[in-house]
């Protein structure tokens, strides 16, 4: 049992429908509280941080994919401290400081949230609940990213959106690994990306890839950004038998089922172009969230390898959550936005 039990009901932010970040959310004070279930754990709250896919989730842009039962409290990355344990846990106990990529149940926006104790790690030593929060889905991604990518030393890799969320982690641990990196930014960001240990920046708003680079010239490319030309510019400077390992979709709008059928036709095509060791690999990457992956995270972290950056941090109330979701969908976002409460 909880040395302090977790009440009944809580406040939370919550999704009502489907819609516009404005119109859909709203407080509850009122919410459920629902005891943890065998393997899950009981987390309260202390951070949450804001991802480009919580806004298409709450708008319904992949309700195709993921349907929700509301009301839903979104966000999906939170670090809090445990309050109960469910049956058959045994990795976790109450008071420890956690975090998490609650990959489909969110609750971030909540005091209260039970998450699978598989999807949980440890808070990394020496670090805050704002940082924390911060990490689970952008360094499991980026983490992800460079397995598929096979990033060792000597791999010269380009990444493509390297001041976002996935992006400057994917950067800082790139060159962990002994890789030589190239980032490609907007020249606003160009300072922030070589504090990254980019050994070269990219303005993407001055030249494109294929340009700036020689043909043949890399071994990895990944793209955080999305968008055909992206996949066309790789082509040119990756070598034969390079890795093209991307987050993202040429297109960003509502998933329809023509939509997702262009999207499985292109990943096919592209797949079976690049196949073989002399071809162009195309390497789509879906994150699994987990707590074997994130406490490998950790250990980057801890070795002072890996540093998540907060461009800002917001209250952790509606208002707060609505300014992060809408800062977060204008794509300019350095690093990442956190909520703390």
């Amino acid at each position: 049992m909880p040395s302090h039990p977790a009440p009944r009901t809580q406040r939370a932010i919550v999704q009502t429908r489907y819609g516009a970040v404005r119109d859909v959310l709203a407080l509850s004070e009122t919410f459920p509280v629902r005891a943890p279930g065998p393997g899950e754990v009981q987390v309260h709250v202390r951070a949450a941080a804001v991802n480009p896919i919580d806004r298409h989730l709450i708008e319904g842009n992949r309700r195709l994919i993921t349907r929700r039962r509301f009301p839903f409290s979104p966000l999906f990355d939170l670090a809090g401290v445990v309050t109960e344990v469910g049956d058959g846990v045994t990795s976790f106990r109450v008071g420890d400081r956690v975090h998490a990529d609650n990959e489909v149940d969110g609750g971030g926006a909540s005091e209260y949230v039970n998450v699978r104790a598989g999807l949980l790690a440890s808070v990394p030593s020496g670090l805050g609940f704002v940082e924390s929060a911060g990490l689970p889905l952008a360094a499991q991604t980026a983490m992800t990213c460079l397995d598929r990518g096979r990033v060792t030393f000597g791999t010269r890799v380009v990444v493509i959106g390297a001041s976002g969320g996935v992006g400057h982690l994917a950067v800082q641990m790139a060159r962990a690994a002994g890789a030589f990196v190239v980032g490609v930014s907007s020249a606003r960001n160009r300072e922030f990306v070589r504090s990254m240990g980019a050994d070269e920046v990219i303005d993407r708003n001055e030249i494109d890839v294929s340009s700036a680079l020689g043909p043949g010239s890399f071994d990895v490319v990944i793209d955080c950004v999305g968008g055909r030309e992206q996949w066309v510019h790789a082509r040119y400077v990756l070598r034969p038998g390079g890795r093209f390992v991307t987050i993202a979709r040429d297109e960003d709008g509502v998933v329809t089922v023509a939509s997702a059928a262009r999207l499985l036709s292109t990943i096919t095509a592209r797949r079976l172009r690049g196949a073989g060791p002399r071809g162009r690999n195309y390497v789509p990457v879906f994150l699994k969230a987990s707590g074997d992956l994130l406490w490998r995270v950790n250990e980057s972290v801890e070795s002072g390898r890996v540093h998540v950056h907060v461009s800002r941090t917001l209250p952790l109330t509606l208002e707060g959550v609505k300014n992060a979701l809408e800062e977060s969908g204008t794509g300019r976002t350095v690093g990442k936005i956190v909520l703390r409460r």
